[in-house]
């Protein structure tokens, strides 16, 4: 069963959550084209917090008490999401690695309904399906795969990675539309700025995990090499995150969790065409089919 939402309320909110979907697979591109996936992460969370201090200058953010364990769950689930996610691209191409990363509307309405309290209904069964099959689809090679293949393939470090990072999307979509709301609820602040309070709160928790993590894994020189080298590519995925995610927290406080992440969901076929077209990834063809079917899933989930 699917989790059933009501259709969107503004045609802005449209605009917004596809504008977030393209910006999410350009920098998902950015960081599968580098040269150390894990490294080039941690110079965005450099970025991200530098980009924090500059908004804590200008405006003192105000958050409610309420909100802060939401921004502190929020933060420890992007430390996993990560480290998940650069893992993942270390060990596969963003065109497989990005559609089951992203597969979150097939899962998210069962966790909506326990956690959030939406509804679930009979007409999103054949979109969940849907999704299901799009993943089958992105283990097939040519001339097939059998049952056993499936499951030894399944168990390699990208797809390992890959599911790992879908467990975290489902946490923090979960988390942050629940926090987003109280933001919503009990903030006097104007509201375009509360999703950017949230946003960069949860992220300096996020990236002073990572930041620990990779200082203590890996030598200094070899971090500051990927720094100098990638200094151009680091600062536009920086903006192209932080202008992703801002503009979904913003569509949050109005809108259903299951109708922003499904719409969101189109942000498979970008993934795919960047990775086939600019990385020449194989596979191409029958990755865009399953992204299709993804997104024709997510379609019929959101609108039942």
């Amino acid at each position: 069963m699917a989790c059933s939402t009501e259709p969107v309320q503004t045609p802005i909110s449209i605009v917004f959550v596809l504008l977030s979907a393209f910006f999410h697979a350009l920098w998902n591109y950015y960081g599968k084209a580098s040269r150390a996936p894990q490294l080039f992460f941690f110079w965005i969370g450099v970025f991200t917090v530098g980009v924090a201090a500059v908004a804590v200058a200008l405006q003192l953010p105000i958050v409610p008490k309420p909100v802060w364990g939401y921004i502190a769950g929020s933060g420890v689930v992007h430390f996993f999401y990560w480290l998940c996610l650069s893992r993942a691209y270390m060990s596969g191409d963003i065109s497989y690695v990005y559609p089951i990363a992203r597969s979150a509307p097939g899962f998210l309405p069962f966790f909506a309904f326990l956690f959030l309290d939406e509804r679930l209904s009979v007409q999103g069964l054949i979109g969940i399906f849907s999704i299901v099959l799009s993943i089958y689809l992105l283990q097939q090679r040519d001339g097939g795969l059998t049952f056993k293949e499936l499951l030894r393939y399944l168990r390699q470090p990208a797809s390992v990675w890959a599911f790992s990072t879908l467990g975290t999307v489902i946490a923090y979509s979960l988390i942050d539309k629940a926090g987003m709301s109280e933001f919503h609820a009990h903030s006097t602040q104007q509201h375009a700025w509360q999703p950017v309070t949230y946003f960069l709160a949860e992220s300096v928790i996020a990236m002073i995990l990572y930041g620990s993590y990779i200082v203590l894994c890996f030598p200094l020189q070899e971090i500051s090499d990927i720094g100098c080298r990638e200094w151009k590519q680091i600062i536009a995925t920086g903006l192209l995150s932080m202008l992703s995610y801002t503009l979904i927290l913003y569509v949050y406080m109005t809108e259903s969790v299951s109708y922003v992440v499904a719409l969101r969901q189109s942000s498979v076929i970008f993934a795919v065409l960047l990775g086939g077209y600019l990385l020449k990834e194989s596979q191409t063809k029958l990755r865009f089919a399953a992204a299709v079917v993804m997104v024709i899933g997510v379609f019929l989930i959101s609108t039942a």
